[in-house]
């Protein structure tokens, strides 16, 4: 009984507990996680669309003007939460945009637009970001389509 006390008080000393401003400065340490504020480019998609029988849109890495006939979309996160999508045509003139609000919830990024609110899942890997979400692609009011995208950080 002697050596379990003599152990948990060993086991104390050598990992003290922290308090006040170290404790905080520490969990700000553990809980970076990268932002998405700014630009960030589409470089890849895939989306399954719940069709009988099911389609598949496939864009990869290098392909997104050849499939799509459009420069890759830009998407800007601003710090006021807001969200600006730009879409060009190949001669690079601005043809639409999309507008909305974001925010992060835990590893979701949800984002809101006339009404409408998708919510992703997300991983960023240096300057590239991965999305995950089913959405209504096809626009049958059901958000059964499965939606994999990836972007990257644009230089602004």
């Amino acid at each position: 009984m002697t050596c379990c006390i003599v152990l948990v008080g060993l086991t104390t000393a050598c990992n003290p507990q922290k308090t006040g401003e170290s404790a905080i400065n520490a969990q700000e340490e553990e809980v970076k996680i990268p932002s998405l504020h700014g630009g960030w480019t589409n470089i890849s998609m895939t989306v399954e669309i719940k069709t009988e029988p099911d389609t598949v849109i496939e864009v990869p890495v290098g392909k997104w003007e050849e499939i799509l006939g459009i420069k890759p979309i830009l998407t800007t996160f601003k710090a006021d939460s807001s969200f600006i999508s730009e879409y060009r045509n190949l001669g690079d003139s601005l043809f639409m945009t999309s507008t909305g609000v974001w925010w992060v919830a835990n590893d979701s990024v949800y984002m809101e637009e006339q009404g409408i609110l998708n919510a992703y899942h997300f991983k960023i890997h240096h300057d590239t970001v991965t999305f995950t979400g089913y959405i209504d692609w096809d626009q049958d009011g059901e958000p059964d389509d499965l939606y994999y995208g990836s972007q990257v950080r644009a230089a602004l």
